[in-house]
């Protein structure tokens, strides 16, 4: 089965310490993003907003015996990071502007404990031997697939993201079933990230 590691997007964000906003605003403020991308002239197979992740690690085919070992490297390295506070940040092209095949959103926030967390779910797949996609981490929420070659320097440079902060706290690992629809996920493993447990 094909599978990847992700963090989820909460169902809330917040614009201070003291507020929270409706249920599904994160989710909502990428779907005002794509919009507004499309407005602009970009031409893209559009992710559903509502499946919007963060994607950690992509292992590609998985067996149905791996996914007991990969759910104790989420148990380990998820118990040894707090909650991440993170907020949307720009627009971004892979593998550059000038050949785009994925248009994406950027992160800005505590990067050092997402990238942390990263780091430690990897290094546990190699650990364990568990193929994935060794490419370097790149922080960042898949907005939709460039369908052909376009000018995106002109049209991207007219979207103003929101900078909405919001809080990541759950790590899963994440089976992907494609139709003719687009992909549906089925989540096989779910860990909150808290607090390291202190040893006496």
């Amino acid at each position: 089965m094909r599978a990847f590691i992700a963090l989820e997007l909460p169902e809330k964000i917040r614009t201070s310490l003291r507020e929270n906003l409706v249920s599904g605003e994160i989710k909502t403020e990428i779907g005002k993003i794509q919009r507004e991308l499309k407005i602009a002239g970009v031409q893209a197979k559009w992710v559903k907003p509502e499946i919007a992740h963060l994607t950690l690690a992509f292992l590609g085919s998985i067996t149905p015996n791996q996914v007991e070992p990969i759910g104790k490297i989420l148990e380990v390295s998820a118990s040894q990071i707090k909650p991440i506070s993170l907020s949307l940040s720009k627009i971004g092209c892979f593998p550059s502007l000038a050949k785009a095949k994925i248009i994406f959103v950027s992160l800005e926030g505590e990067l050092e404990k997402l990238n942390d967390l990263a780091k430690e779910i990897r290094h546990g797949l190699k650990r364990e031997k568990i193929y994935f996609d060794e490419k370097p981490f790149v922080n960042h929420i898949t907005l939709g697939r460039i369908k052909k070659r376009q000018n995106l320097i002109r049209l991207i440079e007219k979207i103003k993201v929101k900078r909405v902060e919001f809080v990541v706290s759950e790590v899963s690992l994440t089976k992907s079933i494609l139709t003719e629809s687009g992909p549906t996920y089925k989540i096989l493993k779910s860990c909150s990230l808290s607090s390291p447990k202190k040893t006496v």
